[in-house]
């Protein structure tokens, strides 16, 4: 069998970037595949160029159909490489410019993985202006979410567009049961939608040792506004224990933690870290956070803090409760609080006989339901949806 993968980037950034690395690098040996990126990373590591088998860029493909959508230069390179190529599947992920959706679904060998919220909301991630979780079906209710009337129905006609475009695919996967959710709201027909979890991949896991000696609470990822950074610095300055909150990532807000950093004993920043250096801070955390306000597809940054055996705090939002139980592997607080943040986080503090407990069911439950072969399996018998029938 003969997969072709589709991909805006070809980075280590993010978690739909880290899902499509474990999956190709998973993928060698079972089927024969090529990846095709909009563009790659400056600085990517050659062991994740390594990873992912053959690959070739295609200027374009990480547009988002707003603006400058894909040209015709593009879906001809496209038209192109599929035809060179011969795949049985054409595997769009992270792809949601209407035109090259609607020429994928035409081939016939379409498949796309909805990674986020770009396909049936065209606001801010499920969540309004005041970050109150949204759960109106998308329409023209999604205008008051926007200042620029003409601004909104331009995305909310996109947004349209983009599920329309993705009803034509023979099959999507998606990350958790809350994204299947919402498609189906959206108008997606439930039997299209297979749900595939992500996996913690490519990761040094801690020994999970004394969580007596631990010496931080750690967030990491992508420093924005919907990510609740702003909640997360006000919560470090509200903590009565002597651990501080170190925060790892890059982002619109970067400059903003760094500054928070020089002047705060709170508050230590330390970039963007690879998957060594993640591994390292994992191993000194007490408790990873995800204090998220939009709707969190997944939030596979807390499968992998379970994986090193680190209890997650994270917000009561969107694919989270597919893989964080309250008290049983973490612990659940509102979106939006910095005070129920700030007091989760002196908890395990204070306790670490319970931050032992929930770390140690967090590293059972990723290796008990969160399997990387059983997830490929799943994603292997979607495939077999397009196999040609032997004759």
């Amino acid at each position: 069998m003969r997969v072709l993968l589709l991909n805006a980037r070809l980075s280590d950034r993010g978690g739909a970037d880290r899902w499509l690395l474990g999956v190709l690098a998973r993928l060698q040996g079972e089927v024969e595949t090529l990846l095709a990126v909009g563009h790659v990373r400056k600085t990517l590591p050659d062991m994740v160029r390594e990873r992912v088998g053959t690959y070739l860029v295609i200027k374009g493909l990480d547009r988002s159909g707003l603006g400058r959508p894909a040209g015709q230069a593009t879906l001809a390179h496209l038209a192109k490489t599929i035809g060179r190529f011969a795949p049985d599947v054409v595997h769009a992920n992270d792809i949601v410019d209407p035109g090259l959706l609607e020429m994928i679904a035409a081939t016939g060998r379409g498949m796309l993985t909805v990674q986020d919220h770009r396909f049936f909301c065209p606001g801010r991630g499920k969540i309004d202006p005041a970050g109150v979780a949204c759960h109106e079906p998308m329409g023209d209710g999604c205008l008051r979410c926007f200042d620029d009337q003409d601004y909104g129905r331009t995305m909310l006609e996109l947004t349209s567009k983009r599920l329309a475009a993705a009803a034509g695919m023979r099959r999507i996967t998606v990350l958790s049961r809350y994204m299947s959710h919402e498609l189906v709201t959206a108008g997606m027909a439930a039997e299209r939608i297979v749900c595939i979890p992500p996996f913690a991949d490519n990761l040094e896991t801690a020994p999970g040792g004394d969580p007596s000696h631990d010496k931080l609470h750690l967030m990491a990822g992508r420093l924005s506004e919907h990510k609740g950074v702003r909640v997360a610095l006000e919560a470090a300055e509200r903590l009565s224990s002597n651990l501080p909150l170190v925060i790892a990532g890059a982002g619109p807000l970067a400059e903003e933690v760094s500054a928070r950093a020089c002047t705060s004993k709170r508050v230590s920043f330390v970039d963007w870290a690879d998957r060594t250096e993640l591994s390292r801070l994992l191993g000194s955390a007490r408790s990873l956070w995800l204090p998220s306000l939009w709707a969190e597809p997944f939030g596979i940054a807390g499968l992998e803090a379970l994986a090193s055996g680190v209890p997650v705090i994270a917000s009561r939002v969107g694919g989270v409760m597919d893989w964080l139980v309250d008290e049983q592997n973490g612990l659940l607080v509102e979106p939006g609080s910095a005070q129920d943040l700030a007091s989760a986080a002196d908890r395990l503090a204070a306790d670490p006989a319970l931050a032992r407990k929930l770390g140690s069911a967090g590293r059972r439950q990723v290796r008990r339901g969160f399997d990387p072969q059983c997830q490929m399996d799943l994603l292997m018998e979607a495939y077999s949806l397009f196999r040609a029938p032997s004759m």
